[in-house]
């Protein structure tokens, strides 16, 4: 890089790189109703233009390093963390995504596993999309003792690492049904639960039922495709909500989009929740979940 280039770069104030840098950053959004795992080639460029950021001086490294880290990728091919990853770059690790596509893991690769997260000072968030045939990894993890981890997405049949977790304040599935093997142990494990995410075929008595069983909800996020103003209508027994994500659906049998938000935006205002409220509506497009809508009710 030329002289004259690197001074142009290093007068950009480090507040407009932090924008530029954030553009970049491929954390994931556990609080989305349409939570699916993401291809990991399709994060390659986000990753490779943070590194090549990083490269460029020891500001923007400073700058870069903490979006760089701030999730870790693991899976079959990538049992241990890479040479790369030194003890300095722990503490930014924040959320960890854990797949096996092929095969269940060992007992001793699950060990190594739970080996790396308490290494973590600030992990705070777990991804899995691991389907245990064994019953290995979920016995290993379920022994475990996480208590940073407030965040947690899993497929249902994975409910019996839910021990691990003390602290959970977040918990979000792919798909969670109400007559799903996980939400009877949710009720026990997490009580105080505070954001519930990926509720799927709300019938009559499924939305009263539930938000007596989680008092303290505040964040509630619906995949369903809600075919009724009266559907949307019972959400309001969730009496704390400060967070509404809604699922806008294809087809005849969906709601019109004008609808439900203004369907979402009741259900907000009837809440007894204190401070902000903040409706959400997703669509599933061929690359992935989309926010088309967003305001502060």
């Amino acid at each position: 890089m030329a002289s004259t280039d690197f001074q142009v770069l290093s007068e950009v104030p480090n507040e407009l790189w932090l924008q530029i840098i954030s553009h970049y950053a491929y954390s994931f959004d556990f609080h989305c109703p349409l939570l699916r795992q993401e291809d990991r080639k399709d994060r390659g460029p986000l990753r490779q233009t943070l590194r090549s950021l990083s490269q460029i001086s020891s500001t923007l490294r400073a700058l870069t390093i903490p979006f760089l880290w701030e999730r870790f990728d693991i899976s079959e091919s990538i049992v241990q963390p890479p040479s790369e990853l030194k003890l300095h770059l722990l503490p930014h690790i924040k959320s960890v995504h854990i797949w096996w596509e092929n095969r269940s893991p060992t007992e001793v690769e699950t060990l190594a596993l739970v080996g790396f997260l308490k290494t973590l000072p600030k992990l705070i968030g777990l991804q899995i999309e691991v389907y245990d045939t064994t019953q290995t990894f979920t016995r290993v993890l379920g022994s475990a003792s996480l208590p940073n981890v407030t965040t947690l997405s899993i497929p249902d049949s994975l409910h019996g690492i839910f021990y691990a977790f003390p602290n959970l304040t977040t918990l979000a599935f792919p798909s969670l049904f109400f007559d799903s093997p996980a939400l009877e142990p949710a009720k026990t494990h997490f009580p105080h639960l505070e954001a519930l995410i990926g509720l799927r075929f709300l019938n009559d008595n499924d939305h009263e039922n539930l938000a007596q069983d989680f008092v303290d909800l505040r964040v509630l996020a619906v995949a369903s495709v809600l075919k009724s103003k009266g559907v949307v209508s019972r959400l309001r027994a969730f009496k704390n909500l400060n967070e509404l994500s809604l699922f806008d659906g294809i087809g005849s049998m969906a709601l019109p989009l004008e609808e439900l938000v203004e369907g979402g935006r009741a259900v907000l205002r009837a809440s007894h929740a204190r401070g902000s409220k903040f409706l959400r509506v997703w669509k599933d497009d061929q690359a992935g979940p989309r926010l088309i809508h967003f305001e502060r009710c």
